[in-house]
């Protein structure tokens, strides 16, 4: 483990920064997940939706046995009561730590649940038209560096869904930024940097997160997002605007939603 951990940052996967490669072989962030993470607005209210939207897919395909792909699944907080629904469910995540947490957990729904380990950046492993609903919650492809990266995922997942398939994905806010302490100032900064280095994207933030020093996350807009969906293939079917908390949608969300949603949440859906 010590040999893979300090791979040389360019023998690292596609997509995959340093920050990101140390976050996913730290043993502790996967032990801790959940009760770091415990009592989130956004965690509750996006595994409420994924339910909501897998129960209205079931209900209008009427699938007995319906699949669905948990990307960058964690400690697998959505995949539990999916399969308990009756879903089978594959998690993929590229922290063996994570998936080692999910198999602790999933004894009762073994025969439903599969587990590998896997690069976002990298999903040519998944076959075509073999699943029914993907999600990727928690601004995960915001861990995907390069948008070139994001939109080869994003590609692989249209691919992989069947027709009338669904999409759920989460991306953080970038207009947040502004409202922040130094917030303009590191806009500021950051596109200036994004105009003078290949390797920058304008949105990229690298900042210190649970004893690691350089984790790395793409923060989005609305736009961006919505252009990647569609380079995709991808249809939009629902745009949800997150309140500043994330515990719900932004009231009166037409009002200047680039400076005061703290998120995005996008259902897609794999059209014919």
């Amino acid at each position: 483990m010590d040999t893979e951990l300090n791979r040389p940052s360019w023998q690292l996967p596609p997509g995959v920064s340093r920050g990101t490669w140390d976050y996913v072989h730290s043993g502790s962030i996967a032990t801790e997940y959940d009760t770091f993470h415990s009592g989130h607005p956004l965690l509750e209210y996006d595994r409420k939706l994924v339910l909501e939207v897998a129960e209205g897919y079931r209900q209008a395909k009427g699938i007995e046995f319906p699949v669905a792909l948990d990307l960058g699944c964690g400690t697998g907080r959505v995949m539990m009561p999916l399969a308990q629904a009756g879903w089978r469910v594959l998690g993929l995540d590229l922290s063996q730590s994570m998936l080692s947490e999910v198999g602790s957990k999933s004894v009762e729904f073994a025969q439903r649940i599969g587990r590998v380990r896997g690069n976002l950046a990298q999903l040519n492993c998944l076959q075509d038209r073999s699943v029914d609903l993907a999600y990727c919650l928690y601004s995960s492809i915001g861990m995907v560096q390069g948008r070139v990266h994001r939109r080869e995922m994003l590609k692989d997942v249209a691919r992989s869904l069947r027709v009338g398939g669904k999409l759920v994905v989460h991306v953080h806010n970038r207009g947040t930024w502004w409202r922040d302490p130094g917030g303009v100032r590191r806009g500021i900064g950051d596109w200036l940097r994004s105009l003078r280095d290949t390797s920058w994207e304008y949105g990229d933030r690298v900042y210190a997160y649970r004893g690691l020093p350089s984790m790395y996350l793409h923060i989005f807009t609305e736009g961006e997002l919505r252009g990647d969906l569609r380079h995709a293939g991808l249809d939009l079917e629902r745009w949800i605007r997150l309140n500043r908390t994330s515990s719900g949608e932004l009231g009166v969300g037409w009002c200047l939603p680039y400076f005061r949603s703290g998120g995005y949440i996008a259902v897609a859906r794999k059209s014919q």
